[in-house]
């Protein structure tokens, strides 16, 4: 796909005011080629985690998700990075946050968090939701393992996201209580799924779709995220050339656009650390969501190898940049990382047992034209969501 130019627009839907990054498409692209994720790999993982693992869903489940847990464990283990469990205990159960570090070179205090969460709801197999997600996490691992930047990675498979983001919040506080110096975060939820009929892509009423099909990755920044989310766009041309993006750059930390919290980096922009929302728009396009269809055999797993190899250009153009070119990454620098700020999310009530986090909400995104421009909205809730005719 050629390269097209890129436009931050400053649009205004009362009472809403976002930025955005309008394209569908492509910024310019970086030198370095790190496209070696293949469908097949990805396919791998999805096959090995997808099945119904909801830790509420009883016994069957919860040994699921502890089959998982191993899975994980073992696979970051085999890449000889450094691998921990730190226990999440929530409606007394107990399954840890999962975390492959390879250890940086010259900076190895600074981390780059790449995650996903690995437990669904108890009515789905949760392959696109979100297998997808932990198999991009896992297969990222895999290639950085063989070549350590300057910085740490951590590869990270969350707990309890669908009770409300509990395993990312406990540890997006403790990152916050310690000040640890992490420089960014790509998080996955769901990036493996696409339609290609037309009227496929949920829209609100009345806003005119430029896009009738559900073909692209949706890359969400907000404020504090701006320079990675510019990494984003710079470098996944070349990475995977195919894969279509929207780029969307939200105000503060999201609290007025709930739709795009509903992921494990919210905690993170809650305490002030750059973080990006990497998904395939969830319930918007997916007719499987959360339902015993999101099954292996319906996913995109050429659209979901794009996704990671632009998302590993992504984690590697951020922590080889050496603006000055003394051999020093820029990320080992006294720049500080981290805001004070903290807007904390909302947490279910504690005797809740119920999966509940990525229930959807009236806020939807929203794509129209404007100028010739394709832009991305995201619009106030209370509009209507229109499925097109198929």
């Amino acid at each position: 796909m050629r390269t097209r130019c890129r436009y931050f627009l400053r649009l205004s839907i009362v009472p809403l005011l976002i930025t955005v990054a309008a394209l569908f498409g492509q910024g310019s692209g970086s030198a370095v080629d790190y496209s070696t994720i293949a469908p097949a790999d990805i396919e791998a993982h999805i096959a090995e985690i997808q099945g119904f693992r909801s830790p509420f869903g009883g016994e069957a489940q919860r040994a699921k998700l502890g089959e998982v847990v191993e899975y994980v464990r073992d696979t970051l283990a085999s890449y000889r990075l450094t691998v921990s469990e730190d226990p999440v205990t929530y409606s007394a159960q107990t399954f840890p946050n999962i975390v492959g570090t390879l250890r940086g070179t010259t900076c190895p205090e600074k981390t780059f968090i790449v995650s996903a969460h690995y437990d669904g709801v108890a009515g789905s197999p949760a392959a696109d939701d979100d297998a997808s997600g932990v198999a991009a996490v896992l297969e990222i691992a895999r290639v950085l393992s063989a070549q350590p930047l300057q910085a740490s990675v951590d590869f990270v498979a969350f707990s309890f996201e669908e009770q409300g983001l509990i395993g990312s919040s406990q540890m997006a506080v403790a990152a916050r209580a310690a000040d640890r110096p992490l420089v960014g975060m790509v998080n996955f939820d769901m990036i493996a799924y696409t339609c290609d009929v037309e009227g496929c892509q949920d829209y609100p009423e009345g806003i005119p779709p430029p896009r009738p099909t559900g073909d692209f990755a949706a890359i969400v920044g907000n404020t504090t995220s701006h320079d990675l989310l510019e990494s984003f766009i710079a470098v996944a041309p070349s990475a995977a050339p195919d894969l279509i993006t929207v780029p969307l750059e939200v105000p503060g930390n999201g609290e007025t656009l709930p739709d795009v919290r509903r992921a494990d980096h919210a905690p993170f922009w809650d305490r002030g650390y750059q973080a990006l929302f990497v998904n395939d728009t969830a319930n918007l396009r997916n007719p499987y969501y959360h339902q015993a269809g999101d099954t292996l055999d319906t996913l995109n797993l050429d659209f979901a190898a794009d996704v990671a190899n632009a998302s590993l250009a992504t984690v590697v153009d951020v922590l080889s940049a050496d603006a000055d070119g003394d051999g020093r990454a820029d990320v080992c620098g006294p720049a500080p990382v981290g805001g004070d700020a903290e807007s904390p999310q909302p947490k279910p009530s504690p005797d809740s047992d119920s999966d509940e986090s990525s229930q959807p909400n009236a806020v939807v995104i929203a794509v129209m034209a404007a100028a010739g421009i394709a832009v991305v909205i995201l619009v106030g809730a209370g509009l209507a969501v229109r499925r097109r005719s198929r």
